[in-house]
């Protein structure tokens, strides 16, 4: 897996145009997507909080700059520095950012925990502790805004626990309060890789933005899921005046790479399982799924399933999967969230947990990528990161276009948007409430 150069976006032709006058020279489809090269525009920059172990930073360094990158987390900062340097790395907590230190930038980036929205942390929400940590990075932008430095792109990340509840809508009008309009759709890592990994984007860029030919009035697609549609009935109608639908095309045509390629028969750092252990995992599956070992073992063919312990009628049962479609990877709380791999050669047979190594190639990274630490940190950092390939895939389709949107928006603006709306106000003393709130109940 290559990693491409840093490359420029620049205009082929620069014109200084009204929006009363775009339509003479060129149509809006050009002015979004043409004209791009290696030039000499400046790279987009961008700000990336809670940025784990640089995943996002990887999918992006095609076309983008980091000037600034922050994570609590110890682990991830040494995988972090160790790929990318400690220049633009800056360690803590990030209710004690303060806004003056944070550099300009053409977009902020923010994947902020996701335990709290998780089936497995009880779907607290928001407002709980780690989960709430979105209310820190929603200050530091509304400093910004005041201060006229707010980027005007800003992309929020999450599993799809975020459409339940209250949450959706709170996030919702936090954007409407820094004056952005914005869009949200669930992309999936197993268009692009043999994992299963569903993910909430929202994206949100500033108000007086043209942007309508990257939008859709009737989306449609597997990125446009059920409970994304809920989750935006439920907004009140003043939230959904800024809501747009991104103009997405998942690859759902595009073939994976079969799993095995993921997959080293002969591992480092990880050690395979005993053949009594092996045996005992095959001894608490159910008959349908040792007849689906037995198939496979039948083809003779070199096949990986990956192994989950799940409780079954008060009883723990093993269950296997050999559809070559890992399951979402998950930190390493204990248990079923360090994946087992079952590899069948033949008759042989063999099991044992899923390496780092693995963990990161089925995240798309490169085996360059370096993981340095303990085998837990090195597969929680890939656990809790963003598939890199689901990243380029935004960024191809849509930031890009988006960037070369907001520069031409720059001189083309719409003149109904001067200002701020009467419903701005409101918004902003909703989002001030939510994030007092969590800021009283959360521990300093």
């Amino acid at each position: 897996m290559e990693i491409p150069l840093q490359s420029r976006l620049t205009f082929g032709r620069s014109v200084e145009l009204e929006h009363g006058d775009v339509g003479d020279l060129y149509s809006e489809r050009e002015l979004m997507s043409e004209g791009y090269d290696r030039g000499n525009l400046p790279t987009p920059t961008f700000l990336e909080f809670f940025a784990g172990a640089g995943l996002v930073r990887q999918g992006l360094i095609a076309n983008w700059r980091c000037v600034w990158a922050n994570d609590i987390d110890s682990s991830k900062e040494r995988i972090y520095t160790a790929n990318f340097g400690n220049n633009e790395f800056h360690g803590g907590d990030i209710a004690d950012v303060e806004p003056d230190s944070l550099p300009a930038a053409n977009m902020a980036w923010a994947s902020f925990p996701c335990q709290d929205l998780s089936l497995a942390g009880w779907q607290r929400g928001m407002s709980a502790q780690r989960s709430g940590t979105f209310w820190a990075f929603w200050r530091l932008m509304r400093d910004l805004f005041d201060d006229g430095r707010r980027p005007p792109l800003l992309i929020i990340e999450n599993v799809t626990g975020l459409l339940y509840g209250d949450n959706f809508t709170g996030l919702c009008e936090a954007l409407a309060a820094l004056d952005m309009k914005f869009g949200a759709m669930v992309l999936d890592a197993r268009w692009f890789l043999p994992q299963s990994r569903p993910r909430v984007f929202i994206v949100a860029v500033d108000r007086r933005v043209h942007c309508d030919i990257l939008t859709e009035e009737f989306p449609f697609g597997p990125h446009i899921q059920k409970a994304l549609v809920a989750a935006w009935r439920r907004l009140p109608e003043s939230v959904k005046d800024r809501w747009v639908w991104w103009r997405f095309e998942p690859p759902i045509r595009r073939r994976t790479p079969p799993v095995e390629t993921f997959i080293d028969l002969d591992p480092r750092h990880v050690e395979w399982n005993t053949d009594a252990e092996t045996k005992r995992l095959l001894g608490m599956m159910s008959d349908l799924n040792r007849s689906k070992v037995k198939e496979v073992v039948a083809s003779e063919k070199l096949r990986v399933g990956f192994l989950y312990k799940r409780m079954r009628e008060g009883h723990q049962r093993a269950e296997v999967r050999f559809d070559g479609v890992a399951g979402c990877l998950r930190t390493p709380g204990g248990g079923s969230s360090r994946q087992t791999i079952l590899v069948v050669e033949g008759k042989k047979i063999r099991s044992r947990l899923l390496s780092p190594r693995e963990a990161a190639r089925l995240m798309g990274l490169p085996d360059e990528f370096q993981l340095p630490g303990t085998y837990n940190e090195a597969y929680r950092a890939m656990g809790d990161g963003v598939a890199r390939t689901v990243v380029t895939a935004l960024n191809d389709q849509l930031l890009t276009p988006l960037t070369r949107a907001i520069i031409v928006s720059g001189r083309t603006r719409h003149p109904e948007t001067k200002g701020r709306d009467e419903g701005h106000a409101a918004f902003r003393t909703s989002t001030e409430s939510r994030a007092a709130k969590w800021a009283e109940s959360t521990p300093r």
